[in-house]
């Protein structure tokens, strides 16, 4: 049975991207504090920002002693640069972060992945996601959140992806023609992935847990449906 978790304390890495800006301003009420390789312009004053070099992450997190761990972090291997620039943001940065959330005392992880991950695929991006999900789960949670979306739809700031935003112009019919079946490939507004979020940390469960889009939509639209009420 799920349980509620008062939230105390929240570390976030990846908080200058699309879902980690919002997702900045759907937890202003917890206590925050990021960490990531530029500072946040959209973090309220209040929340302190560990800003370093990836390596030095676990020297800048020591002692937070956060209740949850989230990352938001993800890139593009044309943003990266090269696959292993990729590899180095997208699974080597997650573990690490995880790894030095876990030792400075957090016990739930959420992360933020894609629909198809898994370690054995045979598409490079897929598997460094897969394998970033596996090395997590390795580390000793008591509670791991897995978020899977697939095309994230929303405004995000700094370099222009156009590819990325003719697929998000399409997607309207895309998902229309995509069976229900098939639901979990189709595109998904960040707004419900962040509200999912928001929804996952209030109700924390021992092991691995993982969210797909309708997962993911139904859980925000429970969340919304409580705030209304309330």
């Amino acid at each position: 049975m799920e349980a509620e978790l008062n939230v105390l304390k929240i570390i976030l890495a990846g908080s200058t991207g699309l879902i980690g800006d919002l997702l900045i301003q759907r937890l202003s009420g917890h206590q925050l504090v990021l960490i990531g390789r530029r500072v946040s312009t959209a973090a309220p004053l209040r929340a302190p920002q560990l800003i370093g070099d990836i390596a030095d992450w676990p020297r800048l997190m020591a002692g937070t002693h956060a209740d949850v761990a989230i990352s938001t972090l993800g890139t593009t291997i044309a943003q990266a640069g090269s696959k292993a620039a990729f590899a180095a943001v997208d699974r080597d940065a997650v573990i690490a972060f995880a790894k030095a959330a876990y030792d400075g005392g957090a016990r739930h992880f959420m992360m933020v992945s894609s629909v198809g991950a898994n370690p054995t695929a045979g598409n490079f991006y897929l598997a460094t996601k897969g394998e970033a999900e596996a090395g997590v789960s390795a580390i000793g949670f008591d509670s791991v959140d897995i978020l899977r979306p697939g095309l994230l739809r929303g405004k995000r700031s700094g370099v222009a992806r156009p590819a990325e935003r003719l697929m998000i112009r399409l997607s309207r019919f895309t998902n229309s023609l995509t069976p229900a079946v098939f639901d979990h490939y189709r595109a998904i507004d960040a707004t419900d992935v962040v509200d999912a979020m928001a929804s996952l940390l209030r109700h924390n469960v021992k092991g691995v847990r993982y969210a797909h889009n309708r997962e993911m939509i139904g859980r925000a639209q429970q969340l919304r449906g409580r705030a209304a009420i309330g």
